[in-house]
C-alpha cells in the first residue's frame, strides 16, 4: 500500500498480489503492528475473511 494512503474499516480494497489477487471486498479490521489487513471476500459464492499484507491492496476509488 503506497505510504500516505490510510484505510479504514469499510473500505472496499482490491488485493493485488499474492493468491487472492484480483479479489475486491471490505476491509474488516487493520493491525498496523503486523502491516496486516483482513478483508471479506467471496470465494465460491461464500463471504470468506482473510488477511493479507497491506502492500498488497489497493483502495478501491468510491463511484
Amino acid at each position: 500500500m503506497p505510504s500516505g494512503l490510510e484505510l479504514q474499516p469499510g473500505d472496499t480494497v482490491l488485493v493485488i498480489d499474492g493468491p487472492f489477487a484480483q479479489l475486491t471486498g471490505p476491509v474488516r479490521a487493520l493491525d498496523q503492528e503486523r502491516h496486516r489487513v483482513q478483508l471479506i471476500v467471496q470465494i465460491f459464492g461464500d463471504d470468506t475473511g482473510i488477511d493479507v499484507p497491506l502492500d498488497a491492496v489497493e483502495r478501491v476509488p468510491d463511484v
